[in-house]
């Protein structure tokens, strides 16, 4: 490929927040854009970064039933109080393979473009689909989704608990459980998808036991139905083209009778960017 380098596959312009940006805000740029990650700006210098997946975590932080805090109104809070204080960063000049590994080594999904200390783009997991996508014919030969996807797959049950199903991805450190009805695959629950139940909204003293109805309820109420899958033997870049048109991150496998036999996720095929691009 003539052009591996960061500059040609960055998002630029960069939507960004300064640390004084109220994370209801910042909620509202990042689902009205459809991105992941939000570069914080003070005095045209970058200070820190906020990432759907960081407003997550804090979100599932004080869900706990044993954390309630009488004043906890996250909506109220302000970026610079949460975000991330010096992200990691690339020069345009790095290379997308390289980036990948700085990205899957430190479990992050963006990576703020500086030039001469001014913020000119952002490389993304999109981004990264997108090299892979081009890229892929280089190869030569075909790369099955069979060769990098997870054949020990987490499951969970329609009635398990949004809890619970929060508890398994903390400890498993995964993203996504898909959700089986004996051996049916019937759904996936992603842990956007307990973001959207925004249980946080509703956490103080006085709505305790409402807030704690929403985190017992069942994941069958919030996990996504009708779950793409694709075929062990298809190859990679078709993983990419599903997960950067729909805007997922995590594809169950199947087989030839269409039984789940593994899952592939974006991390996944980051590796193969990493092993066969480098």
């Amino acid at each position: 490929m003539e052009n591996r380098l960061a500059n040609a596959w960055m998002t630029s312009p960069v939507i960004t927040v300064t640390p004084q940006t109220h994370l209801t805000e910042a909620r509202t740029l990042l689902a009205e854009n459809k991105i992941r990650a939000l570069p914080v700006v003070s005095e045209n210098r970058l200070v820190g970064i906020i990432t759907k997946r960081g407003l997550l975590r804090l979100d599932l932080s004080i869900l706990g039933i044993n954390s309630w805090n009488n004043n906890a109104d996250l909506g109220e809070s302000k970026i610079g109080d949460v975000m991330t204080h010096n992200p990691l960063t690339i020069i345009p000049e790095s290379s997308v393979p390289k980036a990948a590994r700085v990205m899957l080594e430190n479990k992050i999904t963006a990576l703020p473009v500086m030039d001469k200390g001014r913020l000119v783009g952002i490389l993304t997991n999109s981004d990264i689909l997108r090299f892979l996508i081009a890229a892929y014919p280089e190869l030569k030969k075909p790369i099955r989704v069979k060769n990098y996807m997870s054949d020990e797959v987490v499951t969970v049950d329609p009635e398990t608990s949004l809890l619970e199903a929060h508890r398994l991805m903390g400890i498993k450190r995964i993203r996504s459980l898909p959700v089986v009805n004996g051996t049916e695959l019937v759904g996936i629950v992603t842990r956007t998808d307990l973001m959207n139940s925004d249980p946080s909204r509703l956490v103080s003293h006085n709505n305790q036991e409402l807030s704690l109805k929403i985190l017992t309820q069942d994941v069958e109420k919030v996990m996504t139905r009708n779950v793409l899958t694709i075929d062990q033997d298809q190859e990679v870049v078709e993983a990419a083209r599903l997960m950067l048109e729909k805007k997922i991150h995590v594809l169950p496998t199947v087989d030839k009778d269409q039984n789940m036999v593994g899952i592939i996720t974006e991390s996944d095929l980051f590796l193969m960017v990493v092993q066969k691009f480098f």
